[in-house]
C-alpha cells in the first residue's frame, strides 16, 4: 500500500513507484473514463493491488466502489491496512456469481475483472458486468494476453482469452489489449458503444 499509493503531483493518477507498471496502467486509464463519465460507479472482481487504484479514484471522483473476492484471508489483509477500501464502498465475500445476485451494484462507469481466469467464469463475470455498464463506459480484464503458452494452465491465465478473442468480433463495444505492464500477462480495455450513434461514429463500415 505505502509503496503504490505514493501518487505523482498530477492531474491523473499515477503511482511514482509503478508508473505504468503493473496495475499502473489501469490507474491511468480508469482515471481517463471516471473524468469524462461525471456519473457511474466502481466495480472489482478480485482484490489486491487494483483496489488500491480503484479505492483512490473512488475518492477522487466522488463514486461507490463495489469489492468482490472468494477468499476471507485476502479480504482480511486489504481490511488490515487502512485507506486500502473506500469508506463508500462495499466488500462482498464470495463468488462473483453471488455478487451480482446479492449485490445492488449501482450503474458503473468503470468494471475490472481479475477473479477466475478460465473462459466460462470470465464470460460469465463480463456479461454480468457489461449489463449494469453506463454508455461510454469501461471494463478492464485481466490476463487476456499470455505472453506464451506456459501461461496457458488454469493456474495462470487460463482460457480466458478466448474471450477477447470473441469481443474483438462484436460491434456493440470497443476493445483494445495493452500487451505490456499488467504483470506482463495483458490488459484487455472494453467500452460500452451508445445505441443509435450517427453513421460516421458506428464501428466498421456500413453494410451495402
Amino acid at each position: 500500500m505505502d509503496y503504490i499509493a505514493q501518487w505523482e503531483p498530477c492531474s491523473i493518477t499515477v503511482s511514482k513507484n509503478l508508473v505504468w507498471g503493473r496495475f499502473g496502467i489501469l490507474g491511468i486509464m480508469a482515471d481517463y473514463v471516471l473524468r469524462h463519465l461525471t456519473h457511474g460507479d466502481i466495480a472489482e472482481i478480485g482484490v489486491g493491488e487494483s483496489s488500491i487504484f480503484l479505492t483512490h479514484l473512488a475518492k477522487k471522483y466522488n463514486r461507490r466502489v463495489f469489492h468482490c473476492d472468494i477468499s476471507p484471508g485476502e479480504i482480511a489483509n486489504c481490511k488490515s491496512v487502512e485507506g486500502y477500501f473506500h469508506t463508500m464502498g462495499a466488500v462482498f465475500v464470495g463468488t462473483s456469481d453471488d455478487f451480482f445476485k446479492e449485490v445492488n451494484i449501482t450503474p458503473l462507469a468503470v468494471g475490472f475483472i481479475d477473479g477466475d481466469h478460465n473462459y466460462d467464469f470470465v464470460k460469465r463475470d463480463f456479461d454480468n458486468m457489461f449489463s449494469l455498464l453506463l454508455d461510454n463506459g469501461h471494463v478492464f480484464i485481466h490476463d487476456m494476453y499470455p505472453p506464451s503458452d506456459d501461461y496457458l494452465p488454469e493456474y495462470r491465465c487460463g482460457d480466458g482469452y478466448r474471450l477477447r478473442q470473441e469481443l474483438e468480433e462484436r460491434k456493440d463495444l470497443d476493445i483494445f489489449t495493452f500487451p505490456w505492464g499488467a504483470m506482463g500477462v495483458g490488459l484487455t480495455m472494453i467500452r460500452k458503444l451508445p445505441q443509435g450513434m450517427p453513421h460516421y461514429r458506428l464501428k466498421g463500415l456500413p453494410k451495402k
